[in-house]
């Protein structure tokens, strides 16, 4: 079919452009449709399948074209050399204006079905086309379906990405033989987390991703002496570390005392003195605690390693009751 008569017939068959079809998180997009017609100065823009198609012909969901399949069922004579290029599209918010957001290289074209490989990021509602140069008369191939509902947009010239194009003449029962494999792109790098990237959850990294040395924890040891009026807690750890060190006392019917040695940094081979200062309800306690009754210091130290990983030592210290004991009367003289 010439130039001449498809601009005719999409001129005959123009119909207002409708929304691209909703379609679930389908992989594969476009039409299996095998192409028997040409066109040449025009690029083709897919903008609506038959209804009962099974694939939606705008994209479903954001992520990465990886792959796309052109099928020619029109013989080419030996001296035609066919070449195809995939192109993207983007409803730019004006009736039948679009941006033209991405594009495959040029692969050349044969009799049957082929697939070629490209990287493109696509977004939801984008749409597919292809645009043709060939050394002969064969222009841009396309399906002659004949299927109300099928419809396809012609756009004159080449479409460069980035350009902004309108789809002056729309045709029904047209369609690409484009079949493109969109697969998903968590980390948004721009290459499909199936088959192109071997580290989805981080963007700078498209091989495998590095494996993460293992951090080994801090190693402490404690040791503590009670005093009257406070605890000295000594502390050695395996590598260099911030340690915290605190305590509590329980002091009956609900109530507790805090401690605190606040925090050093610990290198090894050198030993940290932490001083616990007993606050004023712990002594008033202790002061009227029996000597034969002790209360329980439940100490907690605490260091982490380089990853933040918490190594943590417990010590449990007794603390002497401190109450005077009472002076028995003397006996009277008689």
């Amino acid at each position: 079919m010439s130039s001449k008569l498809i601009t005719s017939a999409l001129a005959a068959l123009a119909i207002s452009l409708l929304g691209a079809t909703s379609a679930s998180a389908a992989t594969e997009v476009g039409n299996k449709c095998a192409g028997t017609e040409s066109v040449g100065d025009f690029v083709l823009i897919s903008l609506a399948n038959a209804p009962g198609n099974p694939l939606p012909a705008a994209i479903p969901s954001s992520g990465v074209i990886t792959r796309w399949s052109f099928s020619v069922a029109i013989p080419l004579s030996p001296e035609v050399t066919l070449s195809e290029t995939l192109k993207v599209f983007r409803p730019a918010g004006v009736p039948k204006q679009f941006q033209v957001v991405g594009e495959s290289t040029p692969q050349f074209v044969s009799p049957g079905a082929q697939t070629f490989s490209t990287r493109i990021s696509v977004q939801a509602g984008d749409l597919i086309g292809a645009l043709a140069a060939a050394s002969g008369a064969t222009g841009t191939v396309f399906c002659d379906t004949g299927a109300p509902g099928d419809r396809v947009g012609a756009i004159p010239g080449t479409a460069p990405v980035g350009s902004t194009v309108t789809s002056g003449e729309e045709a029904e029962g047209l369609q690409n033989p484009i079949v493109v494999f969109v697969e998903p792109d968590a980390d948004n790098d721009g290459y499909g987390d199936e088959t192109q990237d071997k580290c989805p959850q981080n963007p700078a990294v498209q091989d495998a991703c590095p494996i993460a040395p293992v951090i080994a924890p801090v190693t402490l040891s404690t040791s503590s002496v009670a005093k009257r009026g406070l605890v000295t807690v000594l502390v050695t750890a395996n590598t260099q570390a911030p340690v915290t060190v605190g305590g509590t006392v329980k002091l009956g019917k609900g109530k507790a005392a805090k401690l605190s040695g606040g925090t050093q940094v610990v290198v090894p081979g050198a030993i940290a003195k932490f001083t616990l200062l007993f606050p004023q309800k712990l002594k008033t306690k202790l002061r009227q605690l029996s000597p034969k009754r002790f209360l329980t210091l439940s100490l907690t130290t605490a260091a982490p390693n380089s990853a933040g990983a918490i190594s943590t030592s417990e010590l449990k210290v007794k603390l002497k009751g401190q109450a005077k004991p009472k002076r028995r009367p003397h006996p009277k003289a008689e």
